[in-house]
């Protein structure tokens, strides 16, 4: 059974309170809003925010009832651009309302949940967070939209400049700024003990990460978010400060859920990114569980798709002839992401396996979708495939 707990505290130094939040268990929706403008009137636009959610979280129920009953890539990718949409319908209504009434520049930051399958799926603009708790500890799933945030990546501000720097609350992404929101969008498979952690800059700008796990680690949700915000309190309290936290009720089996993490870890297109990168890459995985005896790939077929062996292993038939087995952890199938060119081997299940599966239009469609992480991928790709090319001719000047 999922449990949460929700607060927002207007803080020390504010007069009222631009934080708006929701909790609609019943459909697995939670959302916090940090409304931008003061003057300009940014808990109206963090309303609007709740409110369009509010209206959506029926449909968003729907999106992930049918995850729920068939997961695979197309229904995960259903409930992500649902939550796109209905952060772009709270866009729109905030940027109209801001022109109808003359605020313009009134905006939100968002960070919202929805909770169900066994997994969460979360949308994210600004540099409200989210975060998990896993095993005992905290891991940021969100990377903030903020100046500071872009310089520290860029290596020309380190974390503990950010925290002091003038710059630190100045947003490069937010809700209502603009008809249409730049969103990023990401799920992650959740295990039985997991806990959720959605909350506004009031908290993480206050709360230093390390303290934040320790108060996560409470028994009693009701006690961690009280915690939370005492201890944002404690530290100043500066800025309005919402939280919710969510202990969801998980359904995976760990070691499944371990194994396909690692192999998304460790595949050579994903190896470089960061946590938060991986996290979002994953729209354009699949999955395939095969039958001992399976044919995965025939030889001489034209083929779009590579291959990662999570679980189990595949025989490599040349002709009819077993040339080699492709084990766990490793892939096949990379040059399908680049041409249409006829398969040069039957792959073959060897026993009861499990596979991730990357085909080459959904990999275009997210570069299309997120064009910097697109490109990071792209590039990677072809650093490999030269480099493959490079040790092939290095094999042919030895054997000549």
């Amino acid at each position: 059974m999922l449990r949460f707990h929700a607060r927002t505290d207007v803080g020390l130094k504010r007069k009222h309170n631009e934080d708006s939040l929701l909790a609609a268990d019943e459909f697995g929706v939670f959302v916090v809003a940090d409304g931008v403008g003061g003057r300009k009137a940014g808990e109206l636009a963090s309303a609007i925010t709740i409110n369009t959610f509010q209206s959506y979280a029926a449909d968003l129920k729907a999106a992930l009832d049918a995850y729920a009953s068939d997961q695979r890539r197309e229904t995960r990718n259903a409930v992500l651009q649902l939550l796109d949409k209905t952060t772009n319908a709270a866009s729109r209504r905030v940027y109209e309302a801001a022109t109808e009434t003359g605020r313009q520049g009134m905006t939100t930051t968002l960070v919202a949940a929805c909770v169900g399958g066994g997994g969460a799926f979360i949308v994210h603009v600004g540099d409200s967070r989210a975060y998990l708790v896993r095993n005992g500890q905290l891991r940021q799933l969100t990377e903030d939209h903020s100046m500071v945030n872009e310089l520290i990546r860029q290596g020309s501000m380190t974390p503990e400049e950010a925290a002091t720097s003038r710059y630190r609350n100045v947003i490069t992404r937010a809700v209502g700024l603009y008809p249409n929101a730049r969103t990023d969008t990401l799920h992650v498979e959740l295990l039985d003990g997991d806990r959720l952690l959605l909350c506004s800059d009031g908290l993480s700008d206050l709360v230093h990460p390390t303290r934040i796990e320790e108060l996560m680690l409470n028994p009693n949700i009701n006690t961690a978010v009280d915690a939370l915000i005492q201890n944002a309190l404690d530290e100043g309290g500066r800025d309005n400060v919402t939280v919710i936290v969510v202990e969801p009720e998980a359904v995976l089996e760990a070691e499944q859920v371990a194994a396909r993490a690692k192999a998304m870890e460790n595949l050579f297109l994903f190896e470089d990114l960061p946590f938060q990168a991986r996290l979002r890459v994953g729209r354009i995985v699949n999955e395939l569980f095969v039958s001992p005896g399976e044919k995965i790939v025939s030889q001489g077929d034209q083929g779009n798709t590579l291959y990662v062996v999570v679980q189990g292993e595949v025989s490599v038939v040349v002709d009819g002839r077993e040339v080699t087995i492709i084990q766990e952890g490793e892939h096949f199938g990379e040059l399908a992401l680049v041409d249409s060119e006829p398969r040069s081997a039957d792959i073959i299940a060897k026993g009861f396996g499990h596979l991730l599966c990357v085909d080459r239009d959904a990999l275009r469609e997210f570069c299309m979708l997120e064009p910097g992480l697109g490109n990071l991928l792209l590039w990677k790709l072809v650093a490999t495939l030269g480099q493959r090319l490079r040790n092939t001719n290095q094999q042919l000047t030895r054997n000549t």
